[in-house]
């Protein structure tokens, strides 16, 4: 079972959806740091747009006009669960962040409507930011990734907010502290833990049900070195 919820399985041929278009020359490119200040709206809203209700032409135009986007990245496509396609994606990266080995920000849509939005943050957000904004998450889950470079995945479980944030820990020094580093936020609907699960699993992003999921899970226990 997977601690994270990235299980949804892409088609491999992506489309372009616009290119060819820059930001203002000689303008510092805008940094995101909504999760920290809830501006212009607090999780699970990332830029206004909110998962459950923002419609895909929302999302649509969003990606026409943020400055957030570097449209030269923007791909649109399939998403399939159970080999059938079931909604579409578009993954896109910011215009602060270095492009190059970067991963991408990601739409998910379905029925029309926004379902999920993962964010790779383009500024640092360290787990002490998290702690002191949210306090400590309902619950965690911990597991080694990678194989040629492993590393321990943490998911920081933050369901009556609307998310879930990731950490990633060397295999040698699996450590929580203040200045670990947040990789990863993703955006859903706020609910009670076992609501937000078993929403998750509907949608194909958890593998487990949530029953085995919470047998999974840990309290959390503060800063403390995790044993995966």
């Amino acid at each position: 079972m997977r601690g994270g919820p990235f299980v949804r399985l892409w088609v491999v041929s992506l489309g372009l959806l616009i290119a060819g278009m820059s930001s203002g020359c000689g303008e510092a490119p805008p940094v995101d740091i909504s999760l920290l200040t809830g501006e212009p709206c607090a999780p699970p809203c990332w830029q206004e747009l909110a998962p459950g209700e923002s419609t895909e032409d929302e999302v649509a135009g969003f990606i026409r006009t943020s400055r957030y986007v570097d449209p030269r990245t923007v791909y649109r496509g399939d998403m399939s669960r159970g080999g059938k396609v079931v909604g579409v994606g578009i993954q896109w990266r910011s215009t602060a962040a270095d492009s190059r080995g970067v991963d991408s920000n990601i739409f998910d849509i379905e029925g029309g409507l926004l379902q999920s939005i993962t964010i790779y943050p383009d500024c640092d957000v360290s787990l002490q930011d998290l702690l002191q904004k949210y306090g400590g998450p309902d619950k965690f889950t911990a597991h080694v990734e990678g194989v040629e470079h492993p590393y321990v995945a943490v998911t920081l479980y933050y369901p009556t907010h609307g998310f879930t944030a990731d950490l990633q820990l060397p295999p040698d020094d699996t450590s929580l502290r203040p200045d670990s580093k947040v990789v990863r936020v993703w955006y859903f609907r706020a609910a009670p833990i076992r609501r937000f699960i078993q929403l998750g699993c509907d949608l194909g992003y958890w593998s487990s049900t949530p029953e085995e999921w919470l047998q999974f899970a840990r309290d959390w226990q503060g800063y403390a070195t995790i044993h995966p």
